[in-house]
């Protein structure tokens, strides 16, 4: 990519810029509302980070750093006179720009900001996608002419500056190549954004402030006019239309003592609202990663760290790395989250990192160049929820507050801002001192925190808390790496399907990032069977496998969405005693019971069978199904010890068998008692989709309720419903393998569709157990 000289572009910026409004009123579509261009996306990435960190742009980067230092020292010393500690994260930044070739395959990645890129070379249509903060395209470089603004998603655009004609833009190859001249990102943090509106020029009049989306600013119908404006901190669209219709004015911080930016003397603004910044999130949850450098820019010795490091020193780093480091000047997160400390031994200030580049101390949000220790964070981001409490060792004599989402100031929830413990149930959380994200950050993972000290808090103050989020939802898959050396070593070979031969290499070691597999040591699925759940295995012992053992075809294990449930008998043919478990057992013997079993049947669930007690000897994986003899199918005349294969908490959307229709949560999550459950035409959103853990069913659009009968009167026709966990027996359900969703109080009720032709017959309803209606049977699709 050629660049142009920073420093002639540099000079030419801030002369351009002598207003700091931007109209796009020729942007491509000017009939279509700009509220509906920024929609939510997912994000893939197979650049390399720090595709831009080319050396002509460096001064500019240098300069800009050496810049924002000065400004920072300013404020510290500012600060310190005024004795107040104010202290704001950054959050990295990205956007990936595709061309409509590259399939979503190959892309341009930016991390800061680009004074020219004109040089680019695009297809007529690109998709523009935000992975994190807000970001401006304008048409020519050095931040200049008709600008779109772009919050966190997926957009695809198409004549991007409206130079084609009508007929051009129906036929997209005639177009010309999309050209963008320069990039800005403008919203880095979560500071509160503020607008004054004033009746009359020059500040003048009646002043009304606005700090968050207003969708209508009008009151009982009547809007005031606007004459002169004032813009405190953010970046906002404004609207002449409510609900955020028409073609928005964007404005940047500053004064505007009237309108003639915009060619009026007095307007009548209607809606308006401010660019935002999504949650913190992560994207490659499977594999942590982080390179290392020694100074900033990426500059010098690096080390690729997967793991901890308790101490940042010569001594400990010489006994795992090649390339020692005595500091570290700057970063790159490959994958994961990771946390960095200020001192050895994970203590000190708090930093989190997410995926991206880090070019010096200053984009990691430190206190100063300080960093002795870091480690990855790993947990399940796909549900969070804790509880937070005002006194010691989560003491009842207290206040406490149940979170499941963003919190930006405790204090206006009414549990104040003194927390002294708390239980992190799932997910992984970042927790402020000051609101809005501001102060001292402590990651929190799943675990009990019974003092501040446990977080390493100096304090008892938190005053704002978000979750660690995953970008987007996946499809349900497994990855399983092989590798020819113990330790992760040699050559790897990674399998996402079943095998039915592995020639290429002799696995000595694994990795099962996602889902679960089974290793056998004959080809075609047959031999001793190995059972490996996610996790790492650095040999064959480790994966239960003897020294001499070769795998030589390789199974994925499905999801199983019934709850665990298996029935051993002493003769075959499941005669004789029966023995029913629900839980693992080790040892079965041990518990009184003849281990000699004759036939089983797996009522759900998935299980692993061992031979011998305390999960030894040969093994094997069982799905719900009648085995009539034991012996015959598996070799050996007795069972050990049993187990439930261990799942993690999947999504997924329940099809009817009959209609071909989604069972959906339909209505308003503010009235719970008006919502109900129904079948709906495919909608691919969140109200669809379902998961199912420890007997509950729970929507994706409210994880905090959960499947329930409505009404106490429980007969066959009573409704569903969503009802907060009471632990209630109309809230517990089990869903067997033929597809029928049964209700744990009345185990002969079944999910089923009301049908008729009255307004609910698409309501789903409990009904009598029918081997002959199709409607209750339901296909789980996991997601």
């Amino acid at each position: 990519m050629k660049f142009p000289s920073y420093l002639e572009k540099y000079m030419q910026a801030d002369s351009a810029k002598k207003d700091l409004s931007l109209q796009m009123s020729n942007y491509g579509n000017p009939e279509r509302s700009f509220s509906s261009w920024l929609g939510t996306g997912r994000y893939e990435s197979n650049v390399p980070a720090g595709l831009l960190d080319v050396d002509v742009n460096r001064i500019y980067i240098y300069l800009s750093t050496y810049i924002y230092m000065c400004v920072c020292v300013f404020m510290c010393v500012y600060i310190s006179i005024h004795a107040y500690t104010l202290f704001i994260y950054l959050f990295i930044i990205q956007l990936v720009i595709y061309s409509e070739s590259d399939d979503q395959k190959n892309g341009i990645e930016v991390f800061h900001d680009v004074l020219d890129c004109s040089s680019w070379v695009l297809s007529p249509t690109v998709i523009v996608k935000v992975i994190r903060g807000c970001w401006i395209l304008y048409e020519k470089p050095n931040f200049e002419g008709p600008s779109i603004p772009l919050e966190e998603g997926e957009l695809e655009l198409t004549d991007i500056w409206g130079a084609g004609t009508s007929e051009e833009q129906y036929e997209c190859k005639s177009l010309k190549p999309a050209v963008i001249g320069s990039i800005r990102h403008v919203v880095k943090d979560y500071r509160v954004c503020r607008i004054d509106l004033y009746t009359e020029p020059e500040g003048l009049g009646i002043v009304t402030s606005f700090f968050d989306d207003t969708e209508e600013t009008g009151v009982f119908g009547t809007t005031q006019k606007t004459c002169s404006i004032k813009v405190h901190w953010g970046i906002w669209l404004i609207y002449e239309e409510p609900g955020f219709q028409g073609i928005p004015l964007m404005l940047e911080p500053g004064e505007y003592p009237n309108l003639a930016f915009w060619e009026k003397k007095e307007a009548y603004i209607r809606s308006m609202r401010p660019l935002k910044m999504g949650g913190r999130k992560v994207e490659f949850t499977r594999e942590p990663k982080v390179i290392i450098y020694e100074k900033p820019f990426f500059e010098g010795r690096h080390v690729e760290i997967e793991s901890e490091i308790f101490m940042l020193s010569d001594k400990e780093l010489e006994e795992k790395t090649v390339l020692p480091l005595a500091s570290v000047g700057s970063m790159k997160v490959l994958g994961g989250v990771w946390v960095a400390y200020e001192k050895p031994r994970f203590e000190g200030h708090q930093y989190l990192l997410e995926e991206g580049v880090y070019r010096d101390w200053t984009d990691w949000g430190g206190y100063d160049e300080e960093l002795q220790s870091l480690r990855p964070v790993v947990g399940d981001f796909t549900n969070s929820r804790m509880i937070m409490y005002s006194e010691k060792n989560f003491g009842p004599k207290g206040s406490n507050i149940n979170v499941l989402g963003i919190i930006s100031n405790l204090k206006d929830t009414g549990y104040g801002l003194r927390t002294q413990s708390i239980n992190v149930l799932s997910g992984v959380w970042v927790a402020y001192e000051n609101p809005e994200f501001t102060g001292e950050q402590y990651i929190l993972d799943k675990g009990l925190y019974p003092s501040v000290e446990a977080w390493g808090g100096k304090n008892c103050k938190i005053s704002s808390v978000q979750p660690i989020v995953v970008v987007r939802i996946l499809f349900y898959t497994c990855f399983v790496q092989l590798f020819s050396e113990p330790e992760f070593k040699g050559s790897c070979q990674i399998f996402e399907k079943n095998t039915k031969y592995i020639d290429s290499f002799a696995a000595k070691s694994s990795k099962i990032l996602d889902g679960s597999c089974i290793v056998y040591d004959q080809e075609e699925f047959s031999g001793n069977q190995y059972v490996l759940e996610e996790g790492i295995y650095p040999d064959l012992t480790a994966m239960g496998c003897s020294p001499q053992a070769v795998p030589k075809s390789l199974r994925i294990i499905n999801i199983e969405l019934s709850e665990p449930r298996i029935a051993l008998f002493e003769k075959v043919g499941f005669q004789g005693k029966k023995i029913e478990f629900n839980t693992e057992i080790l040892n079965l013997q041990f518990l009184g019971y003849n281990p000699r079993i004759a036939s089983v049947q797996v009522l759900g669930g998935t299980w692993i069978i061992y031979e011998h007690s305390n999960y030894r000897g040969r093994q094997m994986l069982l799905s719900p199904n009648e085995i009539p003899d034991w012996y015959k199918l598996s070799g050996c005349c007795q069972i050990g010890s049993l187990r439930p294969l261990l799942q993690k908490r999947v999504y997924f959307r329940l099809r009817n068998k009959e209609t071909g229709k989604f069972m959906s949560a339909d209505g308003n999550l503010d009235n719970l008692n008006l919502l109900r459950i129904q079948i709906a035409e495919d909608a691919d959103s969140d109200d669809q989709i379902w998961v199912y853990q420890d007997g509950f069913i729970r929507c994706r659009v409210a994880e905090d309720c959960c499947l329930t009968i409505v009404g106490n009167l429980i007969t066959p026709g009573s409704k569903l419903g969503l009802s907060f966990e009471r632990n209630e027996d109309k809230q517990y359900w089990r869903i067997s393998p033929d597809g029928r969703i049964y209700s744990k109080m009345k185990p002969k009720l079944v999910l089923d569709i009301k049908g008729g032709t009255q307004y609910d017959r698409d309501h789903v309803v409990v009904n009598t157990v029918n081997e002959e209606r199709l409607t209750q049977c339901w296909e789980p699709l996991v997601v």
